[in-house]
């Protein structure tokens, strides 16, 4: 990996060189530790927060951080379970959606006091990379939904991709009237579907959005949207290549009760390494006091 932080995945990460461990460690313990006459550099995991060991920083010419896979005195406790869902370990562990982590460990308690205290980051962040508009009633239902399900326990839960995991973990809804993002890749993928198209709306909205709406004649169409498909890999390079996809289908069914759902978009939204982690750590927010009140609310202390 290229980045670390120093304890807890909520901080500002730091992309791994010399002046940066200097700088924030201040080549001080636990980050910089000598054992039998040899000297040793460690940080921490900015995903699973398990402890990571600097490799060549002044000494060779690809520098990096690995996994420990043992605790290391000073930093976190290793946590095997963190380890083996982290989307950064080489053998990372794709688990279903609905899957749940039976204990809580520090990192899930980051997640959950992240998510808290920055609900209304999450779904300014989402609506800039989900390519939809996200009201704060629909916000609150899916922070409903991430509570009820526990999602923080989620095991590929961390706390850069909270606001992706947030409605990753909603249930399906129906689209129709969705605000479409002007310009971004979802739209481009409507604007090529026969059943669909975008119409204009008054006022503000209708600078950065268009409405979805169905062209089928007349007749009824039926339409379901989901997130799904979270994947991960750490590519040679040390960068996180972290996505999920948007499916919209369409009901083929010739009855009610009986559903034949078809395929008719699906795309791939990048999931930006690191970003959203910075983002929380900017003095340049706007902050919404209506869904912080709501996530502190329904969030209670850990």
């Amino acid at each position: 990996m290229k980045d670390f932080v120093l304890f807890r995945s909520s901080e500002m990460p730091h992309i791994i060189c010399k002046e940066n461990f200097e700088k924030y460690t201040k080549n001080e313990f636990p980050f910089k530790q000598i054992d039998n006459g040899n000297i040793h550099f460690y940080a921490t995991c900015p995903e699973c927060e398990n402890p990571i060991q600097i490799k060549g920083l002044y000494n060779g010419k690809r520098v990096y951080g690995a996994h420990t896979g043992k605790n290391i005195k000073g930093l976190n406790e290793f946590n095997y379970l963190n380890y083996k869902y982290c989307p950064r370990a080489v053998k990372g562990s794709h688990v279903p959606k609905d899957e749940r982590k039976e204990l809580s460990s520090q990192k899930d308690i980051t997640v959950y006091k992240t998510i808290r205290n920055n609900f209304d980051l999450a779904v300014a962040f989402a609506k800039k990379h989900l390519g939809y508009y996200i009201s704060n009633n629909k916000a609150k239902e899916a922070l409903d939904a991430y509570y009820e399900s526990q999602g923080w326990l989620y095991p590929h839960s961390s706390v850069n991709n909270i606001p992706f995991m947030l409605f990753y973990l909603q249930p399906a809804f129906n689209p129709y009237g969705l605000w479409i993002r002007k310009g971004g890749l979802l739209e481009k993928k409507i604007l090529e579907v026969k059943d669909f198209e975008l119409q204009d709306i008054e006022g503000n909205a209708g600078m950065f959005y268009r409405r979805l709406v169905t062209k089928s004649g007349g007749k009824y169409l039926k339409l379901t949207m989901m997130l799904w498909n979270h994947r991960f890999k750490e590519n040679d390079n040390g960068n996180l290549e972290e996505s999920i996809d948007i499916q919209i289908c369409k009901d083929l069914g010739l009855k009610p009760e009986i559903h034949e759902w078809k395929e008719i978009i699906n795309v791939t939204i990048k999931i930006p390494e690191l970003d959203f982690s910075r983002f929380i750590n900017s003095n340049k927010n706007i902050r919404d006091k209506d869904l912080l009140e709501y996530s502190n609310k329904l969030f209670k202390d850990f």
